[in-house]
């Protein structure tokens, strides 16, 4: 039998991406902050944005809303001390909803009880 490798080259980038909620002089001391070359600051979104973030988030994983689920996840992340709406709320959430329901053998579900068990394994204390 003839075998023939065949070898070649396939590029590629690779990104190394650091997210923290830390202050960045909280993180590493400035020599290591320096060969970071690339730092994006994402700040709080306003209310509106949280809810078009989570409209577009229910749109794309399938999930069934209840009518003021949005108002409802704004109202559970602003608990216990947040004062801000951050972006990736939303789709963190859900993605929590989704893996409750494939745990449960069933298909995601947004109510208000579904919700505050997702936020509380999101928001979680320690």
């Amino acid at each position: 039998m003839l075998r023939y490798g065949v070898k070649f080259q396939i590029p590629f980038e690779l990104m190394v991406v650091f997210s923290t909620d830390l202050d960045p002089s909280e993180l590493a001391d400035d020599a290591f902050r320096r060969r970071i070359h690339n730092k994006i600051f994402v700040d709080a979104v306003d209310a509106r944005s949280f809810d078009l973030i989570f409209q577009r988030v229910v749109g794309a994983k399938g999930i069934v809303v209840e009518p003021d689920s949005a108002e409802y996840l704004r109202e559970l992340c602003l608990r216990d001390g947040r004062t801000e709406l951050r972006a990736c709320y939303p789709g963190d959430i859900c993605s929590i909803l989704t893996s409750i329901g494939k745990y449960e053998g069933r298909p995601p579900i947004m109510t208000r009880g579904e919700l505050e068990r997702a936020a509380a394994l999101y928001f979680a204390r320690s």
